[in-house]
């Protein structure tokens, strides 16, 4: 993990996890007991709790493998886009010019896929 990284997150997606599944533990233990206390009330109390647990499962689920996915290829790419431009420019091609060709591609790119 960089030291960006490690500023910027706030809690591992451990903890959320654990946390989420914790809410929905406490949730679905809360709406039997309470349902046959026949406590309607708090049974749908208890069922926002593991809801609650529920969404944050979720989410960490489908955000954090996206982003641990895309950071560091994303950093390799640029890495090597610009060893290629060095490469290019010491080879006599015309430095503002190739950058506005990769800036024309990566629109046309994001273009294409909608973003």
């Amino acid at each position: 993990m960089s030291a960006t990284d490690a500023r910027t997150r706030i809690v591992a997606p451990s903890v959320v996890r654990g946390m989420g599944l914790a809410f929905c533990v406490v949730g679905i233990t809360g709406m039997i007991i309470t349902s046959i206390a026949d406590s309607i009330d708090a049974a749908i109390a208890f069922g926002f709790v593991g809801a609650t647990g529920a969404l944050a499962l979720l989410l960490v689920g489908v955000l954090v493998p996206a982003v641990e996915r895309a950071t560091p290829s994303d950093v390799a790419i640029s890495a090597e886009v610009e060893e290629r431009v060095a490469r290019l420019v010491a080879a006599g091609a015309d430095e503002d010019e190739l950058r506005a060709v990769i800036e024309a591609t990566t629109d046309l790119g994001r273009r294409s896929r909608g973003s």
